[in-house]
């Protein structure tokens, strides 16, 4: 399709095409909101979104007559529909490859927003978003305490992440998310004291070390003693990332040891303990900016002047440990700084540097985006006002060609005015707005999928969306959009051949345990009988036979002898009868002495006073000497 004029292909553009997302409802624009739209625009009605179409200063909405441009020299915005005043009464169809290449033609900007797709969603908001370098991954952390990790080559159309981890096992809040310049690990940082480590599959590689909080200098801690903020990998050093807290400190740190490699303390304007809310790297990696909850912005190099372990500590230090040698460097003079930035108390939750390290974009929750000059680093050059900001890690993103700068808006009290903005980078203007249901937390615009992702959530929701156009972007959400899970087979039938061999059945196992094969004897009736007791049985009887017992013995016994005991004579004589009369050894001692044996005989006298006395009962003892009492 040849480009006419550019009423020509607006009007052809307004009659036949609307670029409404399949799917999605109407929402009503937010009061933060209408001061972007002209009259015509708020006339319109409500729709998924709208594309501003903007040619040598001049804005034009398509299908609409051409008006003057506002002053601000803001592009004028306008709603895309068909057959109506509102998107709710016209067809809502995607443009044709015809249509793409003439708005493609038409917009300077060439933002991929064709078409988008939405990952799996978060409990809560979504609060961070990191794509490695490659394109082939991506992370997303919510405020539930989890971290989602995609793949695009592996996943499908349902967008599901194949690995789900808890950095701090779900208390803490995810704050910021940051893949290594090889892709093969990642940050986490959460508002626990300590940043995690992990590799590219989401296997933990270790922690940050914990400071002392006793310690009153917080430059002679070995870590962080209060909730991270904030972190982010080097672009160009695997070794080495940066973390920032609301300690009041921004950390370098060494990933190999995960120790950390140099403290930096921000200056502050009055004595008291400043938390840090957000830091970053220049493109080089050999500058960081911090943004602190004083309003201040503070650029900072990562060399510094070395010192001892305890000196300056309020806590007396152990002799060793003074003597011992830091191992870390610190650095408490800012090389740049901007007072009053931002107003106090409102939390600076995004910082982003361009490519040539000139210029720098600041996002905080006093609901603007300033533009600042590095080179005159005293005021901004552009403040953009009436950016609600209700979220702390709300930040800023640059486009691939440096052109733009994005950031998204919160929704209001009523839950509408959630947006996308697009800011040029050299009128500083707003030139496209994309809105959302949902208050938009992060963003990140991908350099080599050419892609946008959208984080956005409420209190019990969360979710990331991905823009792109098959135009324009490569890869990444393109690769499984047209993948479908493999279906199930309803008959459940399994086509694969198997071979069965018959010495693994069960029924040619002998190797039983002993209690399978106890079970297996007592199903045998020949095993289970029991041989005949005979006539009598152990123990009680039973089953109409006697019982053999000691008790039961005796009783035969005396019934058998009629309580009659046989009269056996002298005892002496019937024990003689064993011996055959020989002497045994006792009465060897006495064949000198007594050869004939005399013994004692019986005398029923004595035998009956041993009996009276068994019959008179104990004897008496003395309670006092323990003696027998004498009768």
């Amino acid at each position: 399709m040849e480009r006419g004029s550019e009423g020509s292909v607006g009007q052809s553009t307004s009659e036949s095409v609307s670029v409404a997302r399949k799917g999605s409802s109407p929402i009503e624009r937010s009061p933060s909101l209408r001061s972007w739209m002209t009259s015509s625009d708020r006339s319109a009605g409500a729709g998924s979104y709208f594309v501003q179409q903007q040619s040598k200063g001049q804005a034009r909405a398509v299908g609409e007559p051409a008006e003057a441009p506002r002053a601000g020299g803001e592009g004028d915005g306008m709603w895309r529909r068909e057959g109506g005043s509102s998107l709710e009464g016209g067809e809502v169809r995607r443009p044709s490859a015809e249509v793409e290449g003439a708005e493609a033609d038409l917009d300077p900007y060439l933002i991929p927003k064709a078409r988008e797709a939405v990952l799996e969603k978060h409990l809560k908001t979504v609060s961070a978003i990191s794509v490695d370098r490659s394109g082939s991954r991506v992370i997303t952390g919510a405020n539930d305490g989890q971290v989602n990790i995609y793949d695009f080559e592996g996943m499908k159309k349902d967008m599901k992440a194949f690995r789900k981890v808890s950095p701090s096992d779900g208390q803490h809040q995810v704050k910021s998310l940051s893949w290594s310049p090889t892709g093969d690990c990642f940050l986490a940082v959460t508002t626990s004291a300590q940043a995690k480590v992990f590799d590219r599959d989401g296997r933990d590689l270790g922690e940050c070390v914990r400071g002392d909080m006793y310690l009153h200098d917080v430059r002679q801690t070995k870590g962080h003693t209060a909730g991270l903020t904030c972190g982010e990998w080097h672009p160009q050093d695997r070794d080495q990332c940066v973390t920032c807290s609301e300690d009041g400190t921004v950390r370098i740190w060494d990933i190999t040891n995960l120790a950390q490699k140099a403290v930096i303390k921000p200056s502050l304007g009055k004595p008291g303990r400043v938390a840090a809310t957000c830091c970053t790297y220049n493109g080089t990696g050999s500058l960081i900016a911090g943004g602190m909850m004083d309003g201040t912005i503070q650029l900072w190099s990562a060399a510094g002047k070395v010192g001892q372990a305890a000196k300056g500590a309020k806590v007396p230090a152990w002799k060793l440990k003074v003597q011992e040698k830091q191992r870390w460097t610190y650095n408490s003079r800012p090389g740049q700084l901007a007072r009053g930035a931002h107003e106090a108390d409102a939390e600076i939750t995004g910082l982003c540097f361009s490519e040539d390290g000139h210029m720098l974009f600041s996002r905080s929750g006093d609901e603007t985006l300033k533009v600042w000059d590095l080179r005159n680093f005293k005021k901004p050059l552009k403040v953009f006002e009436d950016l609600p900001c209700n979220y702390s890690t709300t930040g800023c993103a640059l486009s691939p060609d440096q052109q733009l700068v994005l950031t998204g808006v919160s929704c209001n009290q009523s839950g509408e005015g959630g947006g996308l903005l697009f800011f040029d980078t050299s009128s500083l203007d707003l030139v496209r707005t994309i809105p959302f249901a949902r208050s938009v937390t992060a963003v990140q615009w991908h350099p080599k999928l050419n892609q946008i992702f959208v984080g956005m959530g409420e209190k019990t929701y969360g979710e990331t969306h991905i823009l792109y156009d098959p135009a324009l972007s490569t890869r990444g959400a393109m690769v499984c959009a047209g993948k479908t899970a493999q279906a199930r087979d309803p008959l459940g039938l399994n086509a694969k051949a198997v071979i069965y061999a018959p010495n693994a059945l069960p029924m040619f196992q002998e190797n039983w345990s002993k209690k399978r094969a106890r079970e297996k004897e007592l199903k045998d009736p020949m095993k289970t009988k029991r041989p005949d007791p005979g006539k009598y049985l152990a123990g009680r009887g039973r089953e109409g036979k006697v019982g053999v017992s000691e008790t039961a013995l005796l009783t035969q016994h005396l019934l058998k002898t009629k309580g009659k005991l046989k009269e056996l004579g002298d005892p002496r004589e019937a024990l003689e009868k064993y011996t055959d009369g020989k002497s045994g050894i006792v009465l060897k001692a006495y064949q000198e002495t007594q050869p004939k044996p005399i013994f004692q005989d019986y005398d029923s006298e004595d035998e009956e006073a041993d009996e009276g006395e068994e019959q008179a009962g104990p004897r008496k003892v003395d309670p006092q000497t323990g003696m027998y009492i004498s009768k």
